[in-house]
């Protein structure tokens, strides 16, 4: 009897690059049209600050962590500096709100929609969509993001 024991971390891998594999495939079966900025997102994992001052966006990839947001308003765009490279992605857009949505009580859901319009960071491309969806306090205006969510570059 041939017996094989498998750390967790190898498994984990071996499903993710599955799971990887298995979208891949099932996305190249699709016919897209062809798109001048066809970049994958760079996606975080983590938004937290203030709604009109210091925004920190976190867990990025291994690369670049996360970065710091300058702007007047998280709501409608502004500038990241990443914190290992201090490269710069520049983005607008505008928020909507369908109001509580899925955020807990006392808090506002604002989903962004934007594009990039400036990049020195070379993870992004001038023109690339931004989304992200947040839960604002109403009190505090402490922002995080929708629970289960993720912001993309």
């Amino acid at each position: 009897m041939f017996r094989h024991t498998f750390s967790k971390g190898a498994v984990a891998l071996s499903l993710a690059a599955g799971a990887l594999g298995a979208t891949t495939a099932g996305l190249s079966a699709v016919a897209l049209p062809s798109v001048a900025s066809a970049t994958t997102p760079f996606v975080c994992h983590k938004f937290f600050g203030y709604l009109t001052s210091t925004v920190t966006v976190a867990k990025c990839g291994v690369a670049q962590k996360g970065a710091h947001f300058a702007g007047s308003n998280v709501l409608s765009g502004g500038t990241l500096t990443w914190a290992v490279s201090k490269a710069t992605t520049t983005y607008s857009g505008t928020a909507t709100s369908p109001g509580q949505g899925v955020c807990q009580a006392g808090r506002v859901e604002y989903d962004f929609t934007g594009t990039v319009t400036a990049d020195t960071s070379g993870y992004v491309t001038v023109g690339d969509a931004v989304t992200y969806d947040l839960c604002v306090n109403s009190t505090t205006h402490v922002v995080k993001l929708v629970l289960h969510t993720t912001g993309s570059f």
